[in-house]
């Protein structure tokens, strides 16, 4: 309740208080004075903007970045035409699925970390430290004498492979202004795009080549000349306060203790897709305790993140902004539609029109042109008008389209079809590949980018990993289901995982080898259904960014 005497001055009107003539004096003069000293005081020096490189430097820094990328994105993909040479030289075959897991999971646990180590510390020594742990790695996986060591050795490049991930995207924004880190981004996008495509291809020619080993040895050759080049073209302007100090405050700048809740909850997530509906049936009691301790963790974690305040992993006031959150759930469902066709076309190919591995990435070519195309005059036109959140809608009514379209698939799909909805899909990936990461950069202070791109960029990892193992999982319950129905039995998750789509039309002929052929198409149409309803979650986060030109 208001004090009375206020009632009272609300209502008597409030009279003028008259100063003295020794009182007007002395305003006089302190105006006065006020008015001499801005006479005589330096104009404000307005923050300098920051110096960009430009011409032959720039586009030697940015290629060097594009390089570093396509390195790590070659070196994820070009094991995959080395694992028989590796299963049979090791006779590891039940360890086939820890070469890319492991690899993945290094992956994801040290985003948000490589994240905060790039916003306390210098970039450029960053990047270095995480170019050697990935050499160390190649080199290991390369020299490895067993299965084990192998799988050591892909543990270590991802890690690696995450530090040089996050500090290329970390560094855009030293190369290039807000108005064109959309077309660096593209660039970056269509270098990975490339070398996703070139992996296999070049894998099988290393390995029949020389040996399997080379996959991993041709990392050192090229890691190192990268490398030259990017300490002769890359220098980043120093940032007050990101010279190394101690020990302590490394491992403050880590968060340990955010750290020790976020990596056991993403290894018993990832662990559960895993095994879920292929080791263990999903109702098993390891895959449930696993879910719980994974959901346990990730709440932990979140509380932990808000309590720590600026010295947390991921500050609440980064993960709470409005234009971040919902780049980073458009990332999460985005990424997980892309990996999940980009998993499994190959495999349609394979299973269902007959082609080779060979041939099924030379069949996903018309992928790899449009997004090229797409990327670089995406690029342009963002740069050009702004408005990422717009061209993230517009990715996702492509991506949704398309994804539409492959659901459409059948063992008699025609050449002109499978390629038109490529393209289709295709530029929808495209656009909504970068923009996310473009919003995470213009919608940001300059010291808070690394902290920004490293959550969308988990994000997308996260959602590429969970999505690819909901949809195997709905791939094998189809399948097996189809496969039950026409009589045959003894195939389950394990038997798809190991011997692959084409043993199963093996010594098959006429009537059978068509009713299994159709089993197959519609186990593979059916989990295309997932990038669908991701894609058209999307649209949230696409109307969620701020409508801003930047």
């Amino acid at each position: 309740m208001r004090p009375h005497t206020n009632a009272v001055e609300a209502v008597l009107p409030v009279q003028p208080v008259r100063k003295t003539e020794d009182e007007n004096t002395t305003d006089k003069q302190d105006a006065a004075s006020r008015q001499d000293l801005e006479r005589h005081s330096p104009t404000p020096t307005p923050t300098p903007e920051p110096e960009y490189p430009s011409g032959t430097k720039f586009w030697l820094a940015l290629t060097t970045l594009c390089l570093g990328i396509f390195l790590i994105t070659l070196d994820s993909t070009i094991i995959a035409t080395a694992i028989p040479y590796i299963t049979d030289e090791f006779n590891s075959l039940k360890d086939v699925g820890w070469y890319g897991s492991i690899y993945l999971m290094a992956l994801c646990v040290s985003q948000l970390p490589f994240g905060k180590l790039s916003a306390r510390y210098s970039i450029r020594w960053v990047y270095s430290g995480a170019m050697f742990v990935f050499l160390v790695g190649s080199a290991i996986c390369g020299a490895a004498p067993n299965s084990p060591a192998l799988i050591a050795g892909r543990a270590i490049a991802g890690l690696g492979s995450s530090g040089l991930l996050i500090t290329v995207y970390s560094l855009i924004p030293t190369l290039a202004p807000p108005e064109t880190r959309a077309l660096s981004l593209s660039l970056i996008s269509m270098a990975r795009s490339v070398a996703a495509t070139a992996g296999p291809l070049v894998g099988g020619a290393l390995t029949q080549g020389a040996s399997w080993r080379w996959t991993f040895y041709i990392n050192l050759p090229l890691g190192a000349v990268i490398y030259a080049v990017f300490i002769f073209s890359v220098t980043p302007p120093k940032r007050a306060g990101e010279t190394f100090t101690s020990f302590s405050d490394l491992l403050q700048t880590l968060d340990l203790i955010g750290l020790a809740a976020l990596i056991p909850c993403i290894v018993c997530l990832l662990l559960a897709l895993k095994w879920g509906g292929i080791n263990y049936p999903w109702s098993d009691g390891r895959i449930i305790a696993l879910l719980v301790v994974s959901g346990v963790l990730g709440v932990a974690f979140i509380v932990i993140e808000f309590s720590q305040g600026e010295k947390a992993m991921l500050p609440s006031r980064i993960f709470t902004q409005r234009s971040i959150s919902y780049a980073s759930l458009y990332g999460f469902c985005t990424s997980g539609a892309i990996y999940v066709l980009t998993y499994y076309l190959p495999e349609w190919f394979q299973g269902v029109k007959g082609a080779g591995p060979l041939m099924s990435a030379v069949y996903t070519l018309p992928w790899l042109i449009t997004s090229v195309i797409t990327l670089i005059g995406g690029g342009v036109l963002i740069s050009k008008l702004g408005h990422a959140d717009v061209w993230m809608f517009v990715g996702s009514v492509f991506g949704s389209v398309g994804s539409g379209l492959f659901t459409t698939f059948t063992p008699d799909t025609s050449t002109g079809k499978w390629v038109g909805y490529q393209i289709v899909f295709a530029i929808g990936s495209s656009l909504f590949s970068v923009t996310p990461l473009v919003v995470a950069q213009n919608r940001l202070a300059l010291k808070d980018i690394p902290i920004g791109s490293s959550m969308v960029a988990f994000a997308q990892v996260m959602g590429s990993s969970i999505f690819v193992s909901v949809a195997q999982a709905l791939f094998v319950n189809n399948l097996t289901r189809g496969l039950q129905q026409l009589g045959i039995k003894g195939v389950d998750g394990s038997t798809v995982a190991t011997s692959g789509l084409t043993s199963l039309t093996n010594g098959l002929s006429g009537d059978v080898r068509e009713a299994v052929l159709r089993v197959i198409n519609n186990a593979l149409t059916n989990s295309w259904r997932l990038p669908i309803v991701l894609t058209c979650i999307s649209l949230v986060g696409a109307l969620g960014v701020e409508h801003r030109k930047a």
